[in-house]
């Protein structure tokens, strides 16, 4: 294993999904958790169902406390392994994400969603909290407005809000933020070197010490995949915090070098191990 590789496991807040062997533990009769009442049914019992691609997709009960029990621990044994450092969650507001013939199909009124929502949220909350009792980490529990992805945040600075978005970031209150940094804006070319430079220097700038600089999960035709060279420097350890040495110039010092973004001249200058 590569140390700089991290590996985080997919579930959903709002499906049960047959191709997972830890939640179809709980879906058939013949598996060892089997519960009905983990999941939404239909008056007369019957589990409501809208089979998709990787088979059975069954909606989660998490107003029932059992079922958030079960789906926490079976999600922490999943992410278990030494190799895996923890999961990402899909539909994180729960139902009717995606799938709204099921309001309509188990007659749901707006208090019912709510009340659903409100017991994923907490569902979500419960695994956070036994992910990083666990040295695990949830990939959701990262700050909302500097979350990767096809809807997530641009790629750091611009040359009209450079100024602004690194003096707010040099802070010593900004290091206790965990930050997701996109690497450029998905769907976009790939930029020149120079302007890569400028938003992983922004990045190594103003990070703490839990950060991430590269792109979403999802995954999607239009969601841009592309492995970077600088994905693969080594920068050493930080071996101080944000200093602005000058009018808009922003400096950190790391193993090899310093790190170093000139909003005048919208540059970056990123440190990297050469032998």
């Amino acid at each position: 294993m590569f140390p700089q590789t991290r590996c985080f496991l997919y579930h959903n807040l709002e499906l049960s999904l047959e191709a997972m062997e830890s939640q179809r533990a709980a879906m058939y009769p013949n598996e060892p958790f089997y519960d009905p009442s983990f999941f939404l049914r239909f008056p007369n019992g019957t589990i409501y169902n809208e089979p998709g691609g990787p088979g059975d997709q069954f909606f989660w009960n998490f107003t029932n406390p059992s079922t958030r029990d079960f789906f926490v621990r079976s999600v922490m044994e999943s992410i278990s392994f030494p190799e895996v450092d923890g999961t990402y969650t899909d539909d994180v507001t729960g139902l009717p994400s995606e799938h709204y013939a099921m309001v309509k199909a188990l007659n749901l009124s707006e208090s019912d969603i709510s009340k659903h929502q409100y017991a994923t949220s907490q569902t979500g909350a419960a695994l956070i909290e036994a992910a990083v009792a666990a040295g695990k980490y949830v990939w959701q529990a990262f700050d909302g407005d500097d979350r990767v992805g096809r809807d997530g945040s641009l790629p750091g600075p611009t040359p009209q809000t450079c100024l602004l978005w690194m003096r707010t970031r040099c802070q010593p209150e900004y290091l206790t933020h965990p930050v997701l940094q996109q690497a450029y804006q998905n769907g976009l070319p790939v930029p020149t070197p120079t302007l890569l430079n400028v938003s992983l220097a922004s990045f190594l700038i103003t990070r703490g010490p839990h950060a991430f600089w590269g792109f979403g999960w999802d995954g999607k035709p239009h969601d841009q995949v592309n492995w970077l060279p600088l994905f693969e420097y080594d920068i050493g350890e930080p071996l101080g915090t944000c200093t602005e040495t000058g009018p808009g110039v922003f400096q950190r010092p790391w193993t090899y070098g310093n790190s170093v973004l000139d909003c005048n001249k919208f540059e970056g200058v990123v440190p990297a191990r050469t032998s």
